[in-house]
């Protein structure tokens, strides 16, 4: 038990010590933490997808950025009507919104609210049960205004005037504080528990030390290298802290079994400076192949996406640095002779007795699992609810599907015109309009509809209203004393007009895009050409389908890089089609099983496939590089890749062991992609440690079989 006393550090170690400190001290002063989060966290202001949303904000004054808050009660009741009158003014001093619409600040009370056209569909839930308080917001959005909201709620809510809020801008906000309640408690988690690993493993205190502070300096410097880029925390770059410090204990992992290896062999005047000969190559291929990852991620339009590729290669160049220029200062104070086998090295040992036998059959297994796997990526479903970012049954997820089913909670906007160019503002367009509303509001997937026809039935039910012509009505809803309201449903043309759309998120069938062609069918078949869509709803669409095409054939264009990348490392066509065939069977087991039990692929839980590859192929570069050493002790090919997975078995069973417990903390997060982000990279690194423990050796030893 030497080596567990307190270690004697060298100056050089003292001084990477008080470097961790300072930069600590500086990330903490200098770089904002708190994970940045907004309306437009799916797409950036200069994305293509983008475009539609700029050329509406154009044409109309914008009025869909809104909060709904439900109050269920006696609506009916005098007493319900003076609390909403005075939660209705309460909200209004808030800052940040810029009006707020309820039945006792709209219409004249409940009973003409349910007569009118648009109160009805604006206010009354389709139970009647309750009515909605809708909040229309001040752009930008100022932070205090969702904790002043919810304080207004508490305060106001009561048994018999029960409230709950939801919206677009609200939900923004809870997944904002789940991410940053995550980042708190994981951090110091993993830290503890990587830490306890590590010395389990090694039983060396300065091993320890040299780990923690060279993967505690790899996710500082990359946090701060991000800031200084322009990259803020945000919905993607949330676990990137957790991501660094496994990517540099992956090289950490490696070099240490490699020094262990060299002190076996005895004979090495420096088994450090050997151990380092051994890993930097496969090492700086690993890296390269992680960073190619990464970069693969950057051609994607949905800015998310874009800001984890951008962090993921700084992440992967400050790793392999800090693992290379810190850690092996703290590993040459350590004594070759606590190298030795320890009781975890003949457990390890034993699990490898037990597989080894078994070999042939874990091959079948795979081989098994990669066929069972192949239906279920047509299955995946890269599509899901936003409701699916809460836990099925909870609060938050019970309160927003009762507003979501009782008139929608995700905007959706078509900005239409007539086929014939005619202008909106004639009783003939109004007709046309009142029949392309009746016709949407057939379709399940649309909560609630408000338009031009609506608002114009609402202004003409006064009786002094009904003699004016449509024409002079809609130039008086255009005036500054009428809110300018007009402008926000017809161009200044009239020739173009918006509808606004709540659109359902529970218990859809079709993706949002399907759904969204089959709504401007329905505009066509009514005499209109939809030229534009936009609002979150399209949004969504259009960045569930770049996850696909990102997650599923993006793959693809990566796993042919690593395959140049593998025949350059193994100077091989065999043994690249080995290492290519073995990375193929991971994403497609990880998001084929996904698919079969139907669990959500969002675009948090998406990059997991990705991460599970490079685990993979990292074995995999380290495996390869120490089989051509081999080689050249003229071996035979199957003593050469015997030698080197009885060698490999302990770094690689080690550093799978790292992943599962490192990324296994996510599953115990609160917020469900984090969850099923967790739970993909903990499958995935058990199939990729099976993967290039068995799958590569045994195709990579075919060709010379056959030969």
């Amino acid at each position: 038990m030497k080596s567990l006393k307190t270690p004697q550090l060298s100056k050089k170690a003292w001084a990477f010590i008080f470097l961790t400190i300072i930069s600590a001290l500086v990330l903490f002063k200098y770089v904002n933490l708190v994970p940045r989060v907004d309306n437009n966290f799916f797409f950036s202001n200069t994305d293509p997808q983008f475009q539609d949303e700029n050329l509406i904000s154009h044409l109309f004054k914008r009025k869909d950025s809104i909060l709904i808050i439900n109050a269920a009660g006696s609506i009916e009741s005098k007493e319900y009507m003076q609390k909403d009158h005075d939660l209705s003014d309460s909200l209004l001093k808030l800052e940040g919104i810029a009006a707020v619409k309820s039945i006792a600040n709209g219409p004249n009370g409940l009973e003409d609210a349910i007569k009118g056209p648009l109160w009805e569909r604006l206010l009354i839930s389709k139970d009647q049960k309750s009515t909605n308080i809708i909040l229309f917001l001040k752009d930008p959005i100022p932070q205090s205004l969702i904790p002043n909201v919810e304080k207004l709620i508490r305060e106001y809510s009561q048994d018999d005037f029960h409230l709950i809020m939801s919206g677009p801008p609200y939900i923004v906000e809870l997944v904002s504080r789940y991410l940053l309640k995550d980042i708190r408690a994981f951090t110091f988690l993993i830290l503890i528990i990587f830490g306890v690993v590590i010395m389990f493993i090694f039983r060396s205190t300065k091993i320890l030390l040299g780990a923690v502070i060279s993967c505690i300096n790899a996710s500082i410097w990359t946090l701060m290298i991000i800031n200084m880029l322009g990259i803020k925390i945000g919905l993607m770059t949330a676990n990137l802290a957790t991501i660094v410090f496994v990517l540099t204990m992956s090289h950490i992992i490696f070099l240490t079994y490699n020094w262990k290896y060299v002190c076996s062999q005895q004979g090495h005047p420096s088994p450090v400076d050997e151990a380092l000969h051994l890993t930097f190559s496969p090492s700086f291929w690993s890296m390269l192949t992680t960073l190619l990852g990464f970069l693969s991620l950057l051609i994607v339009p949905a800015q998310p996406l874009k800001e984890l590729g951008a962090s993921g290669m700084v992440g992967a160049v400050v790793a392999i640095s800090v693992a290379y220029i810190i850690y092996p200062a703290f590993l040459r104070l350590v004594d070759p002779s606590s190298s030795k086998n320890n009781s975890l090295d003949r457990y390890q040992i034993m699990v490898q007795d037990f597989l080894e036998k078994r070999k042939k059959l874990a091959v079948i297994g795979i081989f098994s699992l990669f066929i069972l796997a192949l239906p279920g990526l047509w299955m995946a479903n890269t599509d899901p609810s936003l409701l699916s970012y809460f836990n099925k049954n909870s609060k938050i997820e019970r309160d927003l599907t009762y507003i979501d089913q009782h008139g929608g909670s995700s905007p959706l906007i078509l900005l239409i015109k007539t086929a014939t160019g005619e202008k909106l503002d004639t009783d003939k367009s109004y007709q046309k309009l009142w029949r392309l509303q009746r016709g949407l509001e057939q379709n399940k997937e649309i909560g609630t509809i408000i338009s031009l026809p609506v608002l114009m039935a609402e202004a003409k039910r006064p009786m002094l209203a009904s003699l004016l012509s449509w024409e002079g009505l809609l130039n008086i809803l255009q005036l500054p004393q009428f809110d300018s309201i007009a402008k926000s449903f017809i161009t200044e043309d009239h020739r173009e007009g918006l509808f606004l759309l709540r659109m359902n998120e529970s218990n859809r069938q079709m993706s949002r895009l399907k759904v969204i062609e089959e709504i401007k069918k329905t505009v066509r078949a009514y005499g209109f050409i939809p030229e534009l869509v936009g609002g979150v709803y399209s949004l969504q669409g259009h960045l569930s389908q770049l996850v696909a095409s990102s997650v599923i054939f993006g793959l693809g264009q990566l796993i042919i890089i690593f395959a140049i990348i593998a025949w350059v490392v193994s100077q091989s066509i065999r043994i690249a089609l080995a290492i290519t065939l073995s990375i193929c069977v991971i994403p497609v087991i990880v998001i084929g099983m996904v698919g079969w039990f139907h669990v959500p692929l969002d675009i948090i839980s998406a990059p997991a496939s990705n991460i599970a590859i490079g685990l993979g192929i990292d074995s995999m570069i380290h495996m390869v590089r120490a089989y051509r050493r081999q080689k050249r002790q003229d071996q035979k090919d199957a003593e050469a890749w015997g030698h080197v997975r009885h060698r490999f078995w302990q770094p690689v069973l080690t550093f799978t062991l790292v992943m599962v417990l490192g990324f296994g903390i996510f599953m115990f997060s609160e917020f469900p992609s984090t969850q099923r982000f967790g739970a993909a990279v903990v499958f995935g690194a058990l199939i990729a440690c099976m993967t290039a423990l068995f799958v590569m050796p045994t195709t990579a030893q075919l060709g010379v079989k056959k030969a």
